[in-house]
């Protein structure tokens, strides 16, 4: 009898399929793009074209130890070191001079599509790209939101960011857009960003959580790289069963006791998420959520919805809004304290975290704990730094234990 798969090794089939249909696309003559990760892809899906996505693959080849060569590599042309990891080791990928490995090696595009809600950082970064690869540059525009809800006007505005994209995905396909596989695609995408909430509702909702809190960063890679697609839906409803199954038995992941469970605010700091992840729980502690994390699990019930969530990421909001989610989080999640990667080379992350901790340290009551990290270079971290901030949190969740006892 053929062994059932588990649900992470659906996923990293998965993802190998997703690289081997780049590179057969490419040899194929089709064109090919690179696309930043909340760009909105069910466009692209409707034309059948094949997406590299460079943060998804920057934090890869970081978890793979080999983003100090090519962030040594963009240094060297001139990028400055506090440019953000992801584009550095990007740009310096473009300029290799051999084969990289692990399956990760993807052929220069074709075109580009960019999308401002992640930050400023990515319009100048794919810019470059555009200039040096002499090749079509698409920006979608979201602005800045500033208010605790979203306006109409800007959702119109963002409607219109949406038939420009089609507009010109047109040029560039020779295809005519297909509405009507679009709003199925829509409909799956939506369907999967509800499984992924569900999922991670199963690990944060739950006390104990039946797994380790990082675990949900493997799958978010399903939601930059195929929230539209079919197998995306059977490979969550198959983690979604695993974590159930867990609950069920009682047969967590999460070994000793989860004496503190922790709101993680940032970008996961990739060369050393295993060594991050072990350092907490030696002291009990478990991440049960991640506001970097949870984004990506939007869903919707028409096109407006559709616009929100682009429009709703951490760095194209504003303080009321950020708030809003990080106490729900903090509230459902049972959340005693945060944890802040304050990465070097992502300073819209960095720029918020210091004010929204504070704020919620005094309104919840909650500690928090700041470290000097990188999303995805492994040279501005110290574990020593790590592990002792991670313990003075400790101790002071442990003090505010004792005195609520």
């Amino acid at each position: 009898m053929t062994e059932k798969k588990t649900s992470k090794q659906l996923l990293q089939e998965f993802t190998a399929k997703t690289y081997d249909e780049i590179r057969e696309a490419k040899e194929n003559g089709e064109v090919i793009g690179w696309s930043t990760s909340n760009f909105p892809k069910e466009i692209c899906q409707t034309f059948d074209l094949k997406i590299m996505y460079p943060e998804n693959h920057s934090a890869a080849v970081a978890a793979k130890k080999g983003a100090i060569p090519f962030c040594e590599k963009a240094e060297g042309l001139g990028y400055s070191m506090d440019l953000c990891s992801y584009a550095r080791i990007n740009l310096g990928f473009v300029e290799r001079e051999e084969d990289f490995g692990f399956g990760l090696d993807v052929p220069a595009p074709d075109f580009l599509c960019v999308c401002n809600n992640i930050c400023t950082t990515v319009i100048k970064w794919y810019e470059n790209l555009a200039h040096n690869l002499d090749i079509p540059f698409l920006l979608f525009d979201i602005p800045y939101n500033t208010d605790g809800y979203y306006t109409p006007n800007k959702i119109s505005y963002i409607k219109g960011q949406l038939q420009y994209i089609i507009d010109e995905l047109e040029k560039i396909t020779g295809k005519k857009f297909d509405y009507e596989k679009f709003h199925e695609i829509l409909r799956i995408s939506s369907i999967n960003g509800a499984l992924f909430t569900k999922a991670l509702d199963l690990i944060g909702n739950n006390k104990p959580s039946p797994v380790n809190g990082f675990d949900g960063y493997n799958f978010m890679a399903l939601m930059v790289v195929a929230k539209g697609r079919p197998e995306t839906t059977a490979i969550l409803e198959a983690y979604i069963a695993e974590l159930e199954e867990r609950l069920a038995t009682g047969d967590y992941n999460f070994k000793g006791e989860e004496k503190y469970r922790l709101m993680y605010e940032g970008m996961a700091c990739w060369p050393y998420l295993r060594h991050n992840s072990e350092t907490l729980a030696s002291m009990g502690i478990n991440t049960v959520g991640s506001i970097y994390c949870n984004i990506f699990g939007t869903s919707f019930d028409d096109l407006d919805g559709y616009c929100r969530g682009y429009a709703s990421t951490n760095n194209s909001q504003g303080i009321d809004l950020a708030l809003q989610r990080r106490r729900a989080m903090i509230d459902e999640y049972h959340c005693d304290g945060t944890l802040c990667n304050v990465a070097r080379s992502c300073k819209p992350w960095a720029g918020i975290m210091f004010e929204t901790s504070r704020q919620l340290e005094k309104e919840k009551g909650i500690p928090f704990a700041t470290f000097d990290g990188d999303q995805a270079d492994p040279r501005v971290f110290s574990k020593a730094q790590y592990e002792t901030r991670v313990q003075g949190l400790t101790e002071v969740m442990d003090e505010r234990m004792a005195e609520r006892a």
